[in-house]
């Protein structure tokens, strides 16, 4: 087994993935046009992966603006909630139950894979290498992955709480470099990276592509 990976994270009950719906709408808006603005950015993609994809937040984003979307995510209740509010709104997408540690999806299935809130939960260097050569492993083109820099206000605000006595974020900041070292041994490379507030705030959605073309 893969160790560094956080399955505390999974949302396996329907109750654990209840409380996901009651993001607060302002934040939930502002991940979505970070992730509509990358997407946007890419070239002759149809087929596209969200994974995980919890509730299907960005699935159904996906789905409406018009590519042939699949979600998939480790815990049953999640998928659960995200069919349900997908059949409530009338959205056409695919989602099932899966393990990011090893889908069950063939090389080069899609055109572009979505790593969106997940990679700051990964505890170790080994489960990052891990998880992206298996994203890089399933797209034939792009990997959009998401990560909380720690060159940011927030980030810096987190590490003055610690270091006067707080309490530790349970989420962890990734510089960009290092990222660029996991996805460049799985043979891709950087295109764009995506912050949500420049500066400001500490998530950002990095694009990288097939050094294959």
């Amino acid at each position: 087994m893969t160790s560094g990976f956080n399955d505390d994270r999974i949302k396996s009950s329907l109750d654990k993935a209840e409380d996901y719906t009651t993001r607060r709408e302002a934040k939930h808006k502002a991940e979505m046009n970070l992730v509509k603005k990358a997407f946007l950015s890419l070239n002759n993609v149809k087929k596209v992966l969200d994974a995980p994809c919890g509730i299907g937040r960005a699935t159904f984003l996906l789905a409406e603006m018009g590519y042939d979307a699949t979600g998939i995510d480790a815990g049953e209740g999640a998928i659960i909630k995200a069919k349900e509010l997908a059949a409530k709104d009338n959205i056409q997408c695919i989602l099932k139950e899966d393990n990011l540690k090893k889908t069950s999806f063939e090389d080069d299935t899609f055109d572009a894979v979505l790593c969106f809130r997940f990679f700051h939960h990964l505890l170790t260097a080994e489960a990052r290498q891990h998880l992206v050569d298996e994203l890089t492993r399933i797209s034939n083109q792009y990997v959009l992955v998401s990560y909380l820099s720690p060159v940011s206000v927030t980030s810096w605000k987190r590490s003055l709480r610690v270091m006067l006595g707080g309490r530790k974020s349970s989420q962890e900041t990734t510089p960009l470099s290092e990222i660029e070292t996991y996805f460049d041994q799985a043979g891709y490379e950087l295109v764009r990276d995506f912050a949500q507030t420049p500066v400001l705030h500490t998530l950002h959605l990095a694009v990288f592509k097939s050094k294959a073309g």
